[in-house]
């Protein structure tokens, strides 16, 4: 037996259809209740029932990738940093720095990836196109803004490593391509020469960090660019009680100008200096003895020191004997002369002397120990370079302007520091285009006026537990 109930909230009156019926369970008569609406007319029975609006899904987009490393960047103080430097071209630069960290492709398809991902509600009204790529990068090329750029960078949080109890790293590698640009020369890279642009970098010797990045000619060589390189840094207040440089920025005019600024160095002594081979004919006799032993890892090397003139500065001499390595170059060395019997006998012994060795030379003293570590300390910046180059796809170059290439440099310069960030918050674990590419995974839905992101794996919630990103269940548009 059924009946109407109604129910009266306010100043609307609510209908419910009643139904008794027996409960064999508890062995009495219950009811139940059925909302039938608002009441409209009570005496023929007319009720409305409120709609519930369908929400209608209309994009399914990438979703994880992006807002982990927009929340990141905020977490690092990044965006802060830009806001600063590029004001209302925020967004645009921040779009673009999660492009080349989530997809280091060309720059013709980022409107593509920008169309898939959740940029395009993160980062609103941006036009991606190709053209307004090079304006964006040409306008982010001006000096003054990189001048502010470098302000504000090397006085923040992130560079804090750089004050004079610290030092750095310098070293260039070459960007070969075939435009046409007043910078391209012709220059020696990898046992060829190309056309090209000489690319240098600044690492922080503490934080390895990236600090700072000048380019140059192709056909410009390190031991020209070192000097120029420490001054621009002095107008930034980077005051550096040492350098670590590689024996391409050897030269006599550098090493008098590091003494008379007082910054201590430590580099690579070139083969080719009068110098080396005469450390070589009078020390290589006497550097397997195992008092000159040191464990580098699993490895054992000898190191003898000796105090030396280096262009009329006193300094100090490290003889570094890798046994291995000697061993690997003294075979390969007497098979092929044997082979090809050309070689004068004094020549040959020569080169003997100084297989798997290597000389380096410091303005200070050092122990033993310490030498061989300080000195590979230098793979921070062979790795940056392998991360410019293969991962964020630095070569080949697409600007024919030089306003465009600073834009575009920075550009690299600035994802290299969210990358390395990101590489020392994550840990050895995992790469970072591991967990780029597994956030890639999570994605969202869009509806009319919300967005609805999806459960989250197992291997995406460590990732952002790590890295202490909170991801929201919804967002609004």
């Amino acid at each position: 037996m059924s009946f109407v109930r109604y129910k009266k909230f306010g100043n609307k009156e609510y209908a419910y259809e009643v139904t008794a019926y027996w409960d064999p369970v508890k062995k009495k008569p219950r009811q139940k209740s059925r909302y039938l609406g608002i009441v409209v007319n009570k005496e023929k029975g007319v009720y409305k029932r409120k709609q519930v609006e369908q929400k209608t899904e209309k994009l399914i987009l990438d979703f994880g990738d992006t807002y982990l490393l927009n929340e990141f960047m905020k977490h690092e103080d990044i965006s802060n940093l830009l806001e600063k430097v590029f004001g209302d071209r925020t967004n645009y630069m921040l779009s673009l720095l999660c492009y080349r960290l989530c997809h280091a492709s060309a720059m013709n398809y980022a409107r593509i990836w920008y169309d898939g991902s959740i940029s395009r509600f993160l980062f609103k009204k941006v036009n991606l196109s190709s053209q307004r790529i090079s304006n964006f990068l040409r306008d982010i090329g001006d000096e003054q803004i990189q001048r502010d750029f470098f302000k504000h960078y090397l006085s923040s949080t992130f560079a804090k490593a750089k004050k004079k109890n610290g030092g750095v790293i310098i070293d260039s590698t070459a960007l070969p391509n075939q435009i046409h640009f007043p910078f391209n020369a012709w220059g020696y890279n990898d046992g060829s020469i190309d056309k090209q642009i000489r690319f240098l970098f600044v690492i922080d010797k503490n934080s390895s960090l990236p600090l700072f990045f000048r380019y140059l000619p192709g056909n410009i060589v390190d031991v020209s660019s070192l000097c120029v390189t420490v001054e621009e840094l002095k107008r930034f207040g980077v005051e550096n009680s040492f350098v670590l440089i590689d024996s391409g920025f050897f030269s006599e005019d550098n090493i008098k100008d590091l003494y008379t600024e007082k910054i201590d160095f430590l580099t690579r002594l070139p083969s080719s200096r009068k110098t080396y081979k005469d450390l070589i004919r009078e020390e290589s006799a006497n550097l397997e003895r195992f008092d000159n032993a040191v464990r580098y890892g699993e490895r054992a090397l000898f190191i003898k020191q000796k105090r030396i003139d280096l262009f009329g500065k006193d300094a100090y001499a490290h003889i570094v004997l890798d046994p291995e390595r000697k061993g690997r170059e003294t075979r390969k060395l007497l098979l092929d002369a044997l082979e090809e019997k050309e070689n004068g006998e004094a020549e040959i012994e020569f080169k003997l002397m100084k297989k798997g060795v290597m000389i380096l030379t410091s303005s200070f003293k050092m122990k033993k120990e310490e030498v061989v570590p300080f000195y590979y300390l230098r793979q921070t910046v062979e790795r940056l370079f392998g991360f410019s180059k293969d991962d964020l796809k630095i070569v080949p170059l697409r600007v024919h302007k030089e306003e465009t290439l600073r834009g575009y440099l920075l550009l690299t310069f600035i994802a290299l520091v969210v990358f390395v960030l990101l590489k020392k918050s994550i840990g050895k674990k995992h790469t970072v285009e591991e967990i780029l590419l597994t956030m890639r995974n999570l994605k969202c839905k869009v509806y009319d006026k919300d967005i609805l992101v999806q459960e989250l794996t197992k291997q995406q919630k460590e990732i952002i537990e790590k890295l202490n990103v909170i991801v929201p269940k919804n967002m609004g548009i």
